[in-house]
């Protein structure tokens, strides 16, 4: 039987790591500027998927666009963003599939087959969704990572980037997304064959009459 439990739970967790994957897309900060070691210190410059910004010791701030909305974009940026918005994709047909699936609905309420199948489809989205925002972070990371540590990129450049808040986000969105996706499916993976809702009744067999005739 489908377990209402584990797929409210799931639901819940599904839900808030899609909360988390929108949030993770839409901050500006994916790498900041390293302070350490910079002649003027005050000056944070932060770089999101969407914009590049900075701000003064004054507290003003000022953002821009990129010159280019995909093309001529370095390769780490153009993947992050299109499994960010895989899977915030992901993760907004896995909300609708859960609410279908959940034994709370009135949706195929006879056919608890049926709702254990949107159930398990709506997990299998939360994992790809997870595991999708999870290679943008995780690739994003190891890009900053490799530009750090670049000796040629220190020559060249004054400013090293490190890890923004952005990434930590963008990583709990993924744990929180895998298990929720790995909840529903167990929620829902072993269901009986109960012939679509319609319960078996035994009518046995009535005597036939006798056609003898007694004198």
């Amino acid at each position: 039987m489908v377990n209402g439990g584990l797929q409210i739970g799931g639901f819940l967790l599904g839900l808030i790591g899609w909360i988390l994957g929108i949030v993770t897309c839409a901050l500006p900060d994916w790498r900041k500027n390293d302070l350490q070691g910079e002649v003027i210190e005050s000056v944070i410059r932060t770089t999101g998927l969407w914009v590049r910004c900075t701000t003064q010791a004054t507290g003003l701030w000022t953002c821009d666009d990129y010159d280019s909305f995909f093309l001529g974009l370095p390769v780490a940026l153009q993947a992050a963003r299109a499994c960010v918005c895989l899977s915030i994709a992901m993760g907004f047909l896995s909300c609708i599939c859960s609410v279908f699936g959940l034994e709370c609905t009135n949706i195929s309420a006879g056919n608890p087959k049926m709702k254990a199948r949107i159930t398990l489809v709506a997990g299998l989205l939360n994992f790809i969704g997870g595991v999708s925002v999870g290679i943008a972070v995780s690739w994003f990371a190891a890009n900053v990572l490799q530009e750090y540590w670049n000796p040629l990129g220190a020559a060249t450049s004054n400013t090293r980037y490190v890890y923004g808040s952005a990434l930590f986000v963008g990583w709990i969105s993924m744990a929180v997304s895998v298990i929720a996706g790995l909840v529903q499916c167990c929620s829902s993976w072993n269901v009986d064959d109960e012939d679509n809702g319609r319960p078996y009744t035994y009518n046995p067999s009535k005597p036939k009459a006798s056609s003898a005739e007694y004198i």
